[in-house]
């Protein structure tokens, strides 16, 4: 999430956060709005050599594609931090996709609202699109894990809608590979109402608190996001400050609740 030419620009990685914790947007709004800064994440070897694989997964995909004999071209990703270096990426993908690439990695899309990075498009030569005629495009992504997440699949929708608007028709298939090098493929159209869903959740949430974050109603409840998420040291200061029952070992989310109903708030209330 951030702002570009005075517009609020968000990412499939906002969506992707905004499904795992509603208080991620707050939190993000109010840092693009200069309310707060983003905590500088401490050194993680485990988070670094998890990236590390990442990078040698998704390149040892890309080499075997080119071992395929498939043309590829490669998209500029550095320092796309202005509206002028998004659209270049975006036009710079869209010549590619006009000259009939077999593969683009790193797609860039945007559209001045939403942005994108695919690692890869697919051409499709026995699938016609009102902008390219003969082909069109599908959408994949190289994933460490072994199992397929929502999430990724969501992120996928995110540049299959950015995809759509290029090309004049809806990619067929979103392509995930795992870390075990295995493609696992899913049709587009059985994603696509869940994804709208999500995304005009988002939006509505995005025009009603970006105004005023600090007064957004969340809260930064532990989720499983926590692990990775950058502002996790904010929450659980304010878990701690606040002496949210989450301090409980092993307490869940649902017992919480049931707590709060019956008027237990805090840790001492509960002692």
């Amino acid at each position: 999430m951030q702002l570009l030419d005075g517009q609020l620009v968000l990412s499939a990685t906002d969506l992707v956060g905004y499904l795992a914790c509603d208080h991620l947007a707050t939190l993000e709004m109010g840092r693009v709005a200069g309310l707060w800064e983003r905590p500088h994440r401490r050194d993680d070897p485990t988070i670094e050599l998890i990236q590390q694989k990442g990078d040698l997964h998704e390149a040892a995909y890309l080499d075997r594609l080119r071992a395929e004999g498939r043309t590829v071209v490669e998209i500029r990703k550095d320092n796309l931090k202005t509206g002028d270096a998004l659209r270049s990426a975006a036009q710079e993908t869209l010549t590619a996709m006009r000259e009939g690439a077999d593969v683009i990695f790193q797609a860039t899309f945007f559209d001045g609202r939403w942005r994108g990075h695919a690692d890869f498009l697919f051409k499709r030569p026995d699938r016609p699109s009102p902008a390219f005629g003969a082909w069109s495009y599908d959408v994949a992504d190289t994933k460490l894990a072994r199992a397929v997440k929502t999430g990724a699949i969501l992120q996928l929708c995110v540049y299959a809608g950015l995809l759509a608007q290029v090309q004049g028709v809806e990619p067929e298939w979103l392509t995930v590979v795992t870390g075990d090098r295995e493609e696992h493929r899913y049709r587009a159209e059985d994603f696509a109402a869940y994804f709208r869903y999500i995304r005009s959740r988002f939006e509505t949430r995005i025009v009603r608190d970006a105004a005023d974050p600090a007064g957004a109603q969340t809260y930064p409840n532990p989720v499983d996001h926590c692990r990775v998420c950058a502002w996790s040291p904010t929450c659980i200061q304010r878990r701690r400050d606040d002496d949210h029952l989450s301090i409980v070992a092993g307490l869940r989310r649902v017992d919480t609740e049931r707590l709060n109903k019956s008027g237990i708030t805090t840790l001492s209330a509960l002692a």
